[in-house]
């Protein structure tokens, strides 16, 4: 497996692996990177609403206007406008759930939340951090006002989904995070509502191949947290937080994650079948880290930071496997997006 946080010398830090000069070089750039992206969550601004994590919320979207180009149409101000309210929303949902997570004794002083970023109420004190929530809030909520005057009842269905899924992920009343929902929630939230309500936004239409065609990234999206739950298993077991993973296991979650790797691919192929666009085919470019993180959830998460590889980027622990799915995520989402425009003239 060429791990992108790894290197050669790996072997001396225990992981038993060897690498090619293009995984080496591959490396330096990814952890250059992902030593950058660790700086933004120790800034005061960026950290608190976890500016690292929006990238998957512009990705749905991109997705999704792009899907309105390849089987509708397109328009640039619903596409800005929705985009700049996905935004806000994500970021409201940041800060919410981080002030549920505290409220429930869940986000102590030590706990995973609080050792690679800048925590809300810690930051700012518990009323503070739920007005900043609230207001992203009502920022996300102006963009899908002007939405529902332009398209209608649907767009408010669509929020009241949306809302639901991302405000009760850690809080009340429904709490998905605790009782093992977390990662469908976000295959749901990132993947048919955001990506097909884009579409529908942009377009006025639904559209089945289109709710096809969410699904690849949603998994994407939802694996990103199933990476971010492993890293902290044995926290969250502490503390009682039933997680997919705390229930089933490291092993079975690793088992699924595995089929769910190559689940997009299957999907990309019948897409690209059923519409005859074969440019969907595209999306086979990011195959080979597809491989390299079914891989890579082999090997064990090093016990503390001093046994990570030269190459891992040290402001990034304790996260390990949120990393490797990370970089899946990005890497897959660059080339459905290559996929998609592809799509519009083959």
């Amino acid at each position: 497996m060429q791990s992108p946080l790894s290197s050669r010398n790996s072997e001396q830090k225990g992981i038993p692996l060897s690498f090619s000069k293009f995984a080496i070089a591959e490396a330096k750039v990814w952890s250059y990177f992902l030593d950058k992206v660790g700086g933004f969550e120790n800034n005061r601004i960026l950290g608190i609403i976890r500016v690292v994590s929006l990238p998957i919320t512009l990705f749905s979207a991109i997705i999704g206007a792009l899907l309105s180009a390849v089987f509708d149409s397109f328009d640039p101000l619903l596409f800005l406008v929705n985009t700049l309210g996905l935004l806000l929303a994500h970021s409201a949902s940041n800060v919410i759930n981080d002030y549920w997570d505290y409220k429930k004794g869940i986000d102590s002083e030590g706990y995973f939340r609080n050792i690679y970023g800048i925590h809300p109420v810690y930051a700012l004190g518990e009323k503070k951090a739920l007005a900043l929530g609230l207001l992203l809030s009502f920022l996300a909520f102006l963009s899908g006002l002007y939405l529902f005057l332009i398209r209608g009842v649907w767009v408010l269905v669509l929020a009241i989904l949306g809302f639901i899924f991302l405000f009760s992920y850690s809080g009340p009343p429904f709490r998905f995070k605790y009782i093992g929902l977390g990662e469908l929630v976000v295959f749901l939230v990132w993947g048919p509502i955001m990506i097909c309500g884009t579409f529908f936004v942009i377009t006025g239409e639904f559209d089945w191949m289109v709710l096809l065609a969410s699904v690849p990234y949603g998994i994407t999206a939802s694996l990103v947290l199933f990476g971010k739950h492993l890293d902290k298993l044995e926290q969250d077991k502490q503390k009682r937080a039933y997680t997919l993973p705390v229930i089933l296991g490291e092993d079975k979650t690793k088992k699924l994650c595995k089929i769910l790797i190559f689940v997009p691919y299957i999907v990309a192929l019948t897409l690209a079948f059923l519409s005859q666009k074969y440019g969907f085919l595209m999306a086979l470019i990011s195959f080979p880290r597809a491989l390299s993180l079914f891989g890579g959830l082999d090997i064990p998460k090093p016990k503390d930071v001093s046994e990570t590889p030269d190459l891992y980027p040290k402001k990034f622990w304790p996260m390990w496997y949120v990393g490797a799915t990370f970089i899946f995520n990005v890497d897959f989402s660059i080339s459905y997006i290559i996929a998609l425009i592809v799509s519009l003239f083959v």
